[in-house]
């Protein structure tokens, strides 16, 4: 039974992350995703906490556990990746500008494309990382379907029209499976990390991330909201791809997996009570 739905996630995540991105080609243009890139002060923030203060955070803390080193592995990977695709699902419930979500997830997608196989080796020594892999992963789920979703939207309105909710509906459905999936199959594997203390590492390293992200957005309510739930949800996509090719012990796939969706299911929460702050300026715009 746990094989199948171990399956099922390898099936079901690559449907979730190009369903959420294609959505986000077919409700946003160009335009509006780069305008938020001008703020440089907010980019450059962002960037400090993303590859920097982030992923020290992460080492300083596992330097004093003493966890197996599969779970180190794979908390270490999971606090390098960043730009999760989440992140726009994450910007929806907390009743913010898609467009603002996606520009953030953007810029830290490439980054980590760049990022990650330069760092990771330095960390973590005697390993190597395709950095080729993860950029030919990232640009094929990530990238290209929200270009296709804009080229539709320019040149096949009425199609866009009626696509586009099927393609939101997928998003949802998809997320809900893979959650339940991924618990389901991996629930042997997180009985024998639990009590280690390594999960308990995992969220709190999410909710400082949180902490983090938001003080990037000096102030100003939604780039601190963004800022906030895009430091704190990391991009497992890459670290899949990295778990996966370059460790033989599946504990660092499932401690990266457990620490994401754990994640999602706290930054939920967060996120929905950011948005009762949002909720009148939304509805009377």
């Amino acid at each position: 039974m746990f094989e199948f739905f171990r399956s099922a996630v390898q099936i079901v995540a690559p449907i979730f992350v190009i369903s959420t991105m294609l959505n986000v080609g077919l409700t946003q243009t160009l335009s509006n995703i780069t305008a938020h890139l001008n703020n440089y002060s907010f980019v450059l923030k962002m960037l400090l906490a993303n590859f920097v203060l982030a992923p020290v955070l992460m080492i300083a803390a596992l330097y004093f556990a003493r966890f197996d080193p599969a779970l180190k592995g794979g908390l270490l990977i999971f606090s390098l990746c960043a730009g999760a695709p989440f992140l726009i699902k994450l910007t929806q419930t907390a009743k913010h500008d898609v467009a603002l979500g996606a520009a953030v997830m953007m810029l830290l997608m490439v980054v980590t494309v760049v990022y990650t196989p330069i760092v990771l080796p330095m960390i973590l020594s005697g390993m190597s990382v395709d950095g080729w892999a993860i950029a030919r992963t990232l640009l094929l789920q990530m990238l290209l379907p929200i270009a296709v979703g804009m080229l539709v939207v320019q040149f096949l309105t009425v199609v866009a029209k009626k696509v586009q909710p099927w393609i939101g509906w997928l998003s949802n459905i998809s997320l809900y499976v893979l959650v339940a999936a991924t618990l389901i199959g991996y629930f042997p594997n997180m009985i024998s990390i639990i009590g280690t203390g390594a999960i308990l590492v995992g969220l709190a390293f999410v909710a400082a991330a949180f902490g983090i992200g938001y003080l990037a957005g000096a102030g100003k309510d939604h780039l601190e909201d963004v800022g906030g739930l895009g430091t704190a949800q990391r991009n497992t996509a890459a670290g899949i791809i990295i778990a996966v090719q370059n460790f033989s012990d599946p504990n660092v796939l499932v401690m990266l997996t457990l620490a994401n969706m754990l994640g999602i299911v706290m930054l939920l929460f967060v996120a929905k009570a950011l948005s009762r702050d949002n909720k009148v300026e939304i509805e009377t715009v």
